[in-house]
């Protein structure tokens, strides 16, 4: 608590001439401005860390944008050529080719998502900053607490 950081000027001013605050009221009312300042700086933290993380993300989220755009393209004229050459090539009615390739890019689809979806929710961590600092406030307030009796 030696080098603990005062936000409150009365409390800085009692602790620096050695004297104490002026009475519970004070006291309850300075620890509540300190929380209050204390969560205002931790969502500010928070949204920094927010608006940095989109700034970094934006080229990357665009640039998958696109390459989705462009396989799902790929991927619809590669399914109609498979399909006509399954056609062709075992004597299948075309609507049957067709069924076939859509059921079976269907069946790939549907594990390709199961899969992305799993590496997904396990790729995702939380700001680690705000974390890091939300648990040093924590801490904070649970030492105030338990020396504001002494």
């Amino acid at each position: 608590m030696a080098h603990q950081a005062f936000l409150n000027p009365r409390i800085r001013a009692a602790a620096t001439a050695g004297g104490a605050s002026d009475g519970l009221m004070d006291d309850v009312g300075s620890f509540g401005g300190d929380l209050a300042a204390l969560a205002s700086l931790q969502s500010r933290l928070a949204a920094a860390d927010a608006r940095e993380s989109l700034a970094k993300a934006a080229p990357a989220v665009a640039g998958l944008a696109l390459a989705v755009l462009l396989c799902v393209a790929a991927a619809v004229v590669a399914a109609a050529g498979l399909a006509l050459w399954i056609a062709e090539r075992y004597a299948v009615a075309t609507s049957t080719a067709l069924m076939l390739v859509g059921l079976g890019a269907a069946v790939l689809a549907a594990i390709l998502g199961v899969v992305s979806a799993r590496l997904l929710g396990s790729s995702v961590t939380p700001f680690r900053r705000s974390s890091e600092e939300l648990g040093r406030n924590i801490a904070w307030v649970k030492t105030t607490i338990a020396h504001s009796g002494r």
